[in-house]
């Protein structure tokens, strides 16, 4: 990392520190989250932590967040998608959650029923994330998955992408993204997401 982009993070964490107001709670399809509550020294008052979400299953989720909530975790054997993996998976109502950084379904299921509990009913706390991560490696499906979250009625919602796409309202363009086509997986995405946008007063308003 250059002395310029680490005198940089080193802003914005401080920045993230003086001005956001602990209260929110953030939804996210991948891990991204996480860095928000461990810069602040926040706990995870979400389920959403250390987990992804596949694209079409993170838009049903987001379509009716509570019902899904109320829906006990059930772990499978494998997934729908043609992914590899070697972490627990489980459906929530007729979404997937993988939990990409547990080693096994106990451990997974104590961390998203301690988080839960703390997840606040009242929906002017949530801050919703999505991002092109995934969608990007299907062209031909990306763009009806974006416009689908952009129509989204969250007031509070951003897009992380790797590439300008001017009609989605809630895009936040990582510009150092752009030679790749789409934003990277959740942790790298974090400090590049706070050189890009005001995330503070996001986290606020």
């Amino acid at each position: 990392m250059n002395l310029r982009r680490a005198l940089s993070d080193h802003w914005h964490r401080f920045d993230l520190r003086r001005r956001a107001r602990p209260g929110f709670a953030l939804i996210s399809n991948n891990c991204w989250g996480s860095g928000f509550y461990q810069d602040l020294g926040l706990a995870y008052n979400t389920p959403f932590i250390g987990t992804l979400v596949p694209p079409q299953c993170y838009l049903r989720l987001l379509a009716d967040l509570p019902g899904h909530l109320a829906h006990p975790l059930r772990f499978i054997p494998r997934t729908r998608y043609p992914w590899d993996h070697r972490y627990p998976v489980a459906t929530l109502g007729d979404v997937e959650i993988h939990f990409m950084h547990y080693a096994d379904a106990a451990t997974a299921e104590a961390a998203w029923t301690r988080r839960l509990a703390r997840f606040p009913h009242d929906p002017a706390a949530w801050r919703v994330k999505f991002c092109d991560h995934h969608v990007a490696l299907d062209p031909a499906h990306a763009a009806p998955l974006l416009q689908a979250f952009d129509a989204l009625p969250f007031p509070r919602k951003i897009c992380l992408l790797g590439r300008k796409i001017p009609a989605l309202t809630c895009g936040v363009l990582l510009r150092e993204s752009l030679p790749a086509g789409r934003v990277p997986d959740g942790h790298a995405a974090y400090r590049p997401s706070l050189r890009s946008f005001d995330a503070p007063a996001w986290l606020n308003a």
